[in-house]
């Protein structure tokens, strides 16, 4: 954020102009237009940058900031069903970080990009030695789904949405259906 037009003494007109935010909505900039006391535009500043900073959220619980998008990842690799996070920049970059729920010592990181509006590709590199490349396409701000391969068979994958909504873009091993617990989804026999 940054103040365009300089305070006026006793009051006055004032314009903020926030471009990571401007960014992240796809716009060129994005000004707010005050008239208000000094003591007013101190005030309104410090409740507006409290709701900024706040962010908001979707069901899943991703996350939009001021710089960067956190969403819950849910990812089908192989036979194995990995939980975590994507954290997004304002960049159109990103990094993943998922785990597998039947072994959490196995790991996986990786980055992804935004190739197209709503297309990106992503590696993802496993502690195993898995490697994983996959393509993906996003639903909103906040939420997405992708498909590849990696070097044991198929992934799938989501991101920002809640297991309920995942299911209709994972591909789930044979025999297998995703099943949300208290502490989390899991893979289950049919």
């Amino acid at each position: 954020m940054r103040v365009v037009d300089r305070f006026q003494r006793g009051g006055g007109w004032v314009r903020l102009q926030f471009e990571p935010l401007a960014a992240a909505m796809r716009l060129r900039t994005l000004n707010f237009y005050l008239l208000l006391e000094p003591m007013q535009i101190r005030l309104s500043l410090a409740v507006f940058l409290a709701v900024a900073a706040a962010g908001c959220a979707n069901e899943s619980g991703a996350r939009l900031g001021l710089t960067s998008a956190k969403s819950p990842v849910l990812a089908i690799l192989a036979d194995d069903l990995f939980t975590g996070e994507a954290v997004g920049y304002m960049d159109r970059t990103g990094t993943i970080d998922i785990a597998s729920v039947v072994d959490p010592n196995l790991k996986c990181v990786g980055q992804f990009r935004y190739t197209g509006s709503k297309t990106g590709v992503a590696t993802v590199r496993c502690n195993d030695g898995g490697v994983a490349e996959l393509s993906f396409n996003g639903l909103s701000l906040l939420s997405g789904y992708g498909y590849g391969t990696t070097s044991r068979g198929p992934a799938s994958f989501t991101f920002g949405l809640t297991p309920e909504q995942a299911l209709k873009y994972l591909t789930l091993p044979k025999g297998k259906q995703l099943i949300k617990r208290e502490k989390g989804p899991s893979l289950e026999s049919v």
